[in-house]
């Protein structure tokens, strides 16, 4: 025969696990919250009703757990970049939200209570805190990041801290203490806590992450764990409440956990599952409803109490909806959050209960404020979160074309890195999509196909079970082929692919090569997005992050897509974008980012010379910052000879960063791109340039001298002059390598009404400083400054297409004069 209460650890652990299991599941057949049953269930094992649990250290330790624990989420999932843009609307909120319930407070104590001043002081404090019991509910519909929510949720640690002084300086004031020595060392000790823990707990983490992340990313977990109860009992040292400190360790942390990480859903899954339904357990335990029938003492304030904590509650929110004209929704479901009374009301009415300046009755009507309000919030929470979501849904813009967002990822030989590269892709997907990944293998066809196979398949388990920790689906695939760039090719097409995620993991010093040769054939054999990562470290933990946007690449049809990514990415862990790019692309890439709508943290680093992009990064770039560089496949308009060496430069230079190069898609008929492909077998910019527009074989190697020739055609002195300058300044700062054998100098000039182009050969290499290649042929276009961007590109596009024609640059190198050039291109 088991006696009541029960004592066994284990039966008493049984029993609140099966209350968490049950008691949502018979609220939801009552059509009421989740939270509510466990509030009941706390009620009904709690020893003021059957006594089947007695409120002991235990459950008072892992209600404690779970309160801190509730804290800790709404500090990690709060939308820094919300509350950022909109800190006067929490400021404003955790004022009104305070002051009204405390003057409130004040008022129906003394004049409806008969209390004493400093009483109704203490119980208007009561009024005054929230506790964010309903916030798993907005977090669970994916609202946490709402506007209305990170307000309601600023404002909690303003009107928290601002009751917890109240009652500090009331009790202070009541045991004599209230002196100036206890001001000093409130204020000093309080500022040195939130200072210090928000300078050197980011850098902590980070070093942890980086040095000690692992595949199972346990060790995270544990770490994030520890930081919590750590900061929480700091907060207690200093005189402040333990869930200040908890509020306070995910705020800090807020930018190091990405939303769709595994410590992420870790950190939601234990929370979600034990500690937070302990708590709320542990506040039923508390409910003694026998109160209600000892006396009409009790009835009366606890009735006033919860009518003032509602009443206050909600003229406050709706006098904050009506200055910021918020929608009624909003209004709604901030009022909501805020009316719950749980932790901090009866933390404030057990102290105050404990040195005598409330008594029985008041220790009751706070438990009765509690239990209505959690049971009023919880149930309001849900139906307006829902409102809310419904109005969002009703604003989307839905595309006329509809695109695929299927990310593709080969991942032979990546396992070091293989979580990381699982959580980037799920970073990059575009919002609102629900295609699964599709992680890739493939056995080359031979004698040990079959051990291929099965090393793949292992492969393919750990990414499943990744993904599965993620609640995030794939789709693997096992591929046999005579070469890698051939099945992902295959694969592509097969399942309409619209991203590819490849590993690079090895710097190959070739100059035949921008990547690998697996990496090199799969992005010139396919059109889609192709991103190449070098991921060491955990993307989360990127503080900046350097996307060097190339002139002409923001024409590419797919680039847009591919930029907004990024900008989602940047917004997920809360890092700064730093865009590199020329003055012309940044006007362009700013209307973007104001369309974007988004609370994107960003600035523009404008260059004239992508040369020494190298030696401009090695002064800014930090261990913990990431490198992004815009990619163009030979051929297209963007394509230059400079950005393809780029990479291995990077990523020799920095070998502790993370570095991506993007290929955006090209797979589209935009009139603004232009590429070879597109123009194949069209030469008429050669058909048309004249006879004095070709110098085959210049004799000199000094290309100065070319440039000299080409401006004393103008027959005015002065524009002739002005024309030679511009040319040699582009030339020592500005060339562009279009091939290892092709130079382009390209110039401006009001002095001429059309297109320009000048061709020279010299079969023994100019000779151009601070160009590493050895040019066999100068281009040198002169372009109007009246001519439409759109007439430029093409131009530029015939241009491409001379230099990446094997067969045009072997007519022009192989001729002495026109009159052979002329025969070798009729031949054609």
């Amino acid at each position: 025969m088991v006696s009541l209460p029960i004592h066994d650890p284990v039966l008493i652990f049984a029993i609140v696990m099966s209350s968490v299991l049950i008691a949502p599941l018979f609220a939801q057949k009552l059509k009421l919250p989740g939270i509510v049953g466990l509030i009941a269930a706390g009620l009904i094992v709690g020893p003021h009703t059957f006594g089947i649990l007695e409120n002991d250290r235990t459950i008072e330790l892992l209600g404690t757990i779970g309160l801190l624990y509730i804290m800790f989420e709404a500090g990690l999932e709060i939308n820094l970049g919300e509350v950022k843009k909109n800190k006067h609307h929490s400021i404003l909120f955790g004022l009104l939200t305070f002051s009204v319930p405390l003057v409130m407070g004040i008022f129906s104590g003394v004049y409806i209570l008969k209390m004493n001043l400093m009483a109704s002081v203490l119980m208007a404090s009561l009024f005054s805190s929230h506790t964010l019991i309903s916030f798993p509910i907005v977090s669970k519909l994916g609202l946490s990041k709402k506007s209305s929510v990170s307000t309601t949720i600023g404002a909690t640690i303003i009107t928290d801290t601002l009751a917890f002084l109240v009652m500090i300086v009331v009790i202070a004031s009541n045991q004599g203490n209230l002196g100036v020595y206890f001001w000093i060392k409130l204020f000093t000790f309080s500022t040195l806590y939130v200072v210090l823990t928000g300078l050197y707990l980011p850098r902590m983490t980070r070093w942890f992450f980086r040095n000690y992340s692992s595949e199972s990313g346990v060790e995270e977990y544990v770490f994030v764990i520890a930081v919590l109860f750590i900061l929480a009992h700091l907060s207690h040292i200093i005189g402040l409440e333990p869930v200040i400190g908890a509020f306070l360790a995910g705020l800090v942390l807020n930018t190091l956990i990405p939303e769709k990480s595994t410590l992420m859903n870790r950190v939601q899954f234990v929370g979600s599952s034990m500690f937070i339904p302990f708590f709320l357990i542990s506040v039923g335990m508390i409910i003694d409803v026998s109160h209600f029938f000892t006396g009409t003492g009790a009835l009366k304030i606890s009735l006033t109490m919860i009518i003032v904590a509602i009443l206050s509650k909600y003229l406050a929110a709706v006098g904050f909806g009506n200055t910021v004209k918020l929608k009624k929704s909003e209004t709604n479901l901030m009022f909501a959050m805020s009316v719950n009374q749980a932790a901090a009301t009866l933390a404030v009415v057990m102290i105050g209960y404990r040195v005598g300046i409330f008594n029985e009755d008041i220790l009751t009507g706070a438990i009765m404020m509690i239990v209505s309000t959690c049971f009023l919030g919880t149930i309001f929470t849900e139906k307006y979160a829902k409102e809310v979501m419904l109005e969002n849904q009703t604003n989307y813009e839905v595309s006329d074309t509809v695109k695929t967002d299927r990310i593709l990822i080969p991942i032979g030989g990546v396992n070091d890195y293989l979580k990381n590269l699982i959580e980037f892709a799920f970073l990059i997907k575009k919002k609102g999509s629900h295609e699964p990944l599709y992680p890739l293998t493939v056995a080359i066809d031979g004698q040990d196909v079959d051990r291929q196979i099965l090393e793949g398949e292992g492969v393919l388990t750990k990414v499943v079970t990744h993904a599965n920790s993620l609640q995030k689906s794939v789709i693997p695939l096992n591929r046999i082929d005579i070469n890698v760039s051939n099945a992902i090719a295959k694969v592509i097409k097969e399942y309409r692919i619209s991203k590819v995620i490849i590993n690079w993991n090895k710097i190959k010093k070739s100059n035949n090569r921008v990547f690998s040769k697996v990496i090199d054939q799969s992005v010139k054999k396919s059109n889609e997005t192709m991103y190449i990562t070098r991921i060491i470290h955990p993307v989360g933990i990127t503080e900046n992050i350097f996307l060097m946007v190339p002139p002409l690449i923001n024409r590419q049809s797919g680039f847009v897509d591919e930029f907004y990514s990024i900008i989602k990415m940047a917004l997920s862990i809360n890092s700064k974008l730093i865009i590199i790019s020329d003055e012309s692309t940044k006007g362009e890439l700013q209307k973007i980012i104001v369309k974007n709508k988004s609370n994107l943290n960003y600035e523009f680093k404008t260059l004239n010379s992508w040369k020494v992009i190298e030696e401009n990064l090695a002064e800014v770039i930090k261990d913990n910052d990431m490198i992004i560089q815009m990619m163009a496949k030979q051929g297209q308009l963007a394509w230059r000879l400079t950005f393809d060496r780029l990479p291995n430069k990077l990523g020799e230079r920095f070998g502790n960063n993370n570095i991506i190069a993007v290929y955006p898609s090209c797979n589209s008929n935009s009139d603004e791109e232009f590429s070879y492909e597109k123009t194949k077998g069209d030469i008429s910019i050669i058909r048309r340039l004249p006879k004095n527009n070709f110098m085959f074989n210049f004799s000199e190697n000094n290309p100065e001298k070319l440039l000299k020739i080409i401006a004393d055609k103008f027959s005015d002195e002065r524009e002739s002059r002005e024309v030679y300058e511009d040319l040699k300044d582009v030339l020592k700062k500005y060339p562009v390598e279009l091939t290892r054998e092709t130079l382009l100098i390209h110039t401006y000039t009001k002095s001429i009404g059309d297109y320009q182009v000048y061709i020279a050969t010299n079969k023994n290499n100019f000779i151009v400083e601070n160009v590493k290649s050895s040019p066999k042929i100068i281009i040198v276009l002169l372009s109007p400054k009246s001519d439409p961007t759109n007439r430029h590109l093409k131009v530029l596009s015939e241009i491409v297409k001379i230099v990446t024609d094997k067969k045009m640059l072997s007519d022009i190198l192989g001729s002495y004069s026109y009159s052979e050039f002329l025969e070798r291109i009729k031949q054609r």
